[in-house]
């Protein structure tokens, strides 16, 4: 099965996969040739995909942190396009901390004033960067 990640700015991931895994709201979706066609959002979350190549091995899983997107699934193909993806934060760890606490001082901030649009830009960024906290702590463990 190909799989194709982009985000507007760039192309993610591209290859043959065996399965994977994707964040949705209605939990993980787990994806294998021949799933019955369907689109459906993808939460902020981590996916984990297995390169067709590994056959399986937990080893060689390969994890992305995503940001809110779109997955378009037709059985051969697994395309997902989402604002931000990162396979390695390129961030330390504690750069994002200092992130994520500045962003929830904002959303705090912007709830006071009533910005609806402000406040979802940032939770939904806030919800990128809990992703990429938690892909970062699985790199350094792996």
């Amino acid at each position: 099965m190909k799989l194709k990640i982009s985000t507007p700015a760039k192309m993610i991931y591209q290859g043959e996969i065996e399965k994977i895994s994707i964040p949705t709201e209605n939990g993980n979706l787990k994806v294998m040739t021949w799933h019955p066609p369907m689109v459906t959002t993808v939460k902020p979350w981590i996916i984990t995909l297995w390169p067709a190549e590994n056959k399986f091995k937990p080893e060689n899983q390969i994890y992305i942190s995503t940001s809110k997107g779109m997955v378009f699934i037709d059985g051969k193909v697994v395309r997902i396009v989402s604002a931000e993806a990162t396979i390695a934060p390129e961030e330390s760890e504690d750069v994002l901390m200092k992130n994520k606490i500045a962003l929830e001082d904002k959303i705090r901030r912007l709830k006071t004033e009533w910005s609806i649009e402000e406040i979802e830009k940032a939770l939904i960024r806030l919800e990128k960067i809990n992703a990429d906290i938690q892909l970062k702590k699985m790199l350094q463990t792996a």
